[in-house]
Parts: structure tokens; C-alpha cells; sequence
């Protein structure tokens, strides 16, 4: 046993949580809810397989919390809208604890980038009146096709132009995630993560090059950010405070994989205003915390809201191994890290990080988001069934 990684592997509070380690699992989109966002056995058995690998917090896939206001962002989203979605969830939970770890449910809104498949006809709504040039995830590669066994044609599907939301629209949607983390910490969940990163909806208030907005939600870094403190306070008074509350932000989305804010600047003061919020902590997303696309300041993004907002930082993003792990929480830009592709690959993770042995990763492929590897205990694996997603 080694003890090279000794601050990895000490405990940490977090909120109103003790945490025996510092390796969160980061959420990781997978489509495999039932049709209508129910989370079945096999999400109980991908989520506990990985609990059982030595994580000590698991922050699920995002989560719709509504089904108001166009809120789902995907087919075979899981939901956490009503008591069936509930009960689904409830198995999860149950199934994670058993390997002394803690969940909590990542509530998101899809916003513009919601897949109009999901949107009975109606257009998705955002902060302003604009149109995502990207497309639904994975509708647009023939390998992805063959690993879920779907047949048939599979075109690329793209996003509508979104309306503006109106202040008592906002108002009412925050309401929703507050009525969805209550169900979630009903179910079992140690608390929830609200979802203002990667492009979806409170992403499109935070970045000023989607918020458009002249009123108190936009125009400045203290207004942009205003929606998701807003959304904290409420989901805040819904579940108490024994309950894990954490914000996600990010510069990039899942259709600006370059997205950059305007400048470390702007991050300070997204920090600054979310210092004494009602969340617990905040979690960086990037695909390398260390590269913060700024060309004047080479400060990680993490670092710099860490220090202004005063919250313990979750980061994610380039940390794949134990010395990159150990790097990010003893320069200041983490607290705890959240590895999300090598626990797709290999689930004992924690477990081969904590060995000190070398080990030979297994490169990372999408038939681990698909495939991955179960706890035989609570689901046996079945064939991949067509899900029968419609062509538009």
C-alpha cells in the first residue's frame, strides 16, 4: 500500500458531508433511462459497480427535473419529474450506499440545446432568442449506431431556435428544480447538483455570448449568474440543510467545445457573486482544468473561482491518473476531483490509483458508455434493443 497520494486519499467535509476520499465519479451522459426517464436496474447496477470501485461521492448523469418548460434534453433522459421517476431512483440510491458512497442527482434543463425530438412540437427555450448550431448528441456517426444495435436511417438532428424566457417563466423553472431536488433527497440522494455548465439552459445565462439579456438576468457577470443563485436559494429551502448543494459551471458546452469566457476577470466576478450563495461548493468542467483559454493569465479557471468565491472547489478535466489527481488538489485548484472517462473504462479506479502498482489504462471508447461494466448482483446485462428513436 502506498501512500503517495496521501491527500487523494484523506477524508474531506464537504458541505454537510463526510467524504473518505477525494475522487468524486463526474456525471456522464448515457441515454439508458427508459423511455419515459424512469432509471432502471441497469442504472442501479452501472452506478453501484462503480461505488464498489472505491469512489466516495458519485454525481450522476444530468437529470430533467421537470416536465414543464420543455426541461428534457435527450431521449432516454432519466428524469426525476414524478413519483415513478422517484422510485427509480430510490434503487440507485439504495444501491450506492450499500458500498459506503454517497449520490447525489445532477438536475439540469436542456435550454436551446434540447433535442426536438423530446419537445412535443414546442421550441426550446433559453435566455435569449437564439439557435445552437450543433446537433443532438450522438445522432451522427455510424459507430455510435452500432454499439447501440439501432438499425434503420440515424440522421443528424439539430437544435430549433429557442424564445426568451420571461422573469416569471424564470421564477417558475427554478421552482421545478427545487420540486425535482426534493423528490431526489426523497429517493435517497445526499443532496444534488444543479447543472449551469457544458451549454445547457443556466450555461446560456452565464455566458454572456448567449445571454443577450437587458434586464437583472443579464448584462453583467452579477446578473448572468443571477438565475442559478436564484435556483440555489430555491432548491436550498426545499432540502434543507443537511443536504449536499453543488453548482457546475463551465466555459465550453456541448456546442462550443472552444468556448471561452471573456477572461479570468469574469471569472473572479462569477465568483465574488456566488461567495455566501446558498451552494455548498462549486464543480469545474473542461476537458483540461489546467488549459484556461485566456491568453493574459495562465491561472486555472478552478483556481480563480475557488479564491473568489471562498467554495470548495469539485475539478474535472485532464485527471486521469493518481499523480494528476494528487497535482490538482495540491496546487490549489481542487478539493476534490471528479474522474469521468477512466471510470467508464475501469471502475476500480480508486481502488488501482490507491495500489501504487503500474497500470496499463485501458484507452477510453464510447462501448463503455454503453456497455459498461455492471454489478451482477442487482441487473444481468441483456442485449442492446433498438429504442426506436424517431427520424425528424
Amino acid at each position: 500500500m502506498t501512500e503517495a497520494f496521501s491527500t487523494l486519499f484523506s477524508a474531506i467535509k464537504l458541505g454537510p458531508l463526510t467524504l473518505r476520499n477525494r475522487i468524486a465519479m463526474a456525471p456522464l451522459t448515457r441515454q439508458m433511462a427508459e423511455a419515459d426517464g424512469t432509471p432502471n436496474d441497469e442504472m442501479a447496477a452501472y452506478y453501484a459497480r462503480r461505488a464498489r470501485g472505491g469512489l466516495s461521492l458519485i454525481i450522476t448523469e444530468g437529470t430533467y427535473e421537470q416536465d414543464a418548460f420543455q426541461s428534457c434534453a435527450y431521449l432516454s433522459q432519466p428524469g426525476i419529474a414524478n413519483a415513478r421517476h422517484q422510485a427509480g431512483w430510490a434503487k440507485v440510491c439504495d444501491a450506492v450506499h450499500q458500498h459506503d458512497c454517497k449520490i447525489i442527482v445532477q438536475l439540469m434543463h436542456g435550454g436551446r440545446v434540447s433535442d426536438p425530438r423530446v419537445l412535443n412540437g414546442q421550441p426550446p427555450v433559453s435566455a435569449s432568442a437564439t439557435q445552437s448550431g450543433g446537433w443532438s448528441l450522438y445522432t451522427d456517426n455510424d459507430y455510435e449506431k452500432q454499439i447501440r444495435a439501432i438499425g434503420g436511417t440515424w440522421d443528424k438532428v439539430t437544435f430549433g431556435p429557442a424564445r426568451a424566457l420571461t422573469v416569471e417563466e424564470i421564477h417558475q423553472i427554478a421552482d421545478g428544480f427545487a420540486a425535482g431536488a426534493k423528490r431526489a433527497v426523497d429517493a435517497g440522494a445526499d443532496g444534488v447538483e444543479v447543472h449551469g455548465a457544458n451549454g445547457y439552459l443556466l450555461w446560456q445565462f452565464i455566458n454572456p455570448k448567449t445571454n443577450l439579456r437587458t434586464d437583472e438576468f443579464g448584462g453583467s457577470p452579477e446578473n448572468n449568474i443571477r438565475f442559478a443563485k436564484l435556483v440555489g436559494e430555491k432548491v436550498r429551502a426545499a432540502i434543507g440543510p443537511d443536504k449536499l448543494l453543488v453548482l457546475r459551471l463551465s466555459q465550453d458546452g456541448v456546442d462550443d467545445f472552444v468556448g471561452a469566457w471573456p477572461g479570468t476577470a469574469y471569472a473572479e466576478a462569477i465568483g465574488a457573486a456566488l461567495k455566501g450563495s446558498a451552494y455548498d461548493a462549486l464543480h469545474w468542467a473542461s476537458f483540461d482544468y489546467l488549459d484556461n483559454r485566456q491568453a493574459d493569465d495562465a491561472t486555472p479557471m478552478p483556481t480563480v473561482l475557488r479564491k473568489a468565491s471562498g467554495l470548495p472547489m469539485i475539478t474535472n478535466g485532464g485527471i486521469a491518473d493518481g499523480p494528476q489527481a494528487e497535482a490538482a488538489l495540491s496546487s490549489g485548484a481542487a478539493d476534490i476531483v471528479a474522474i469521468g472517462r477512466p471510470i467508464f473504462a475501469q471502475p476500480d479506479w480508486p481502488y488501482i490509483v490507491r495500489s501504487g502498482v503500474p497500470y496499463d489504462w485501458a484507452p477510453f471508447d464510447r462501448k463503455y458508455v454503453v456497455r459498461p461494466p455492471l454489478d451482477y448482483g442487482i441487473a444481468y446485462p441483456l442485449a442492446l434493443t433498438d429504442p426506436q428513436w424517431p427520424i425528424i
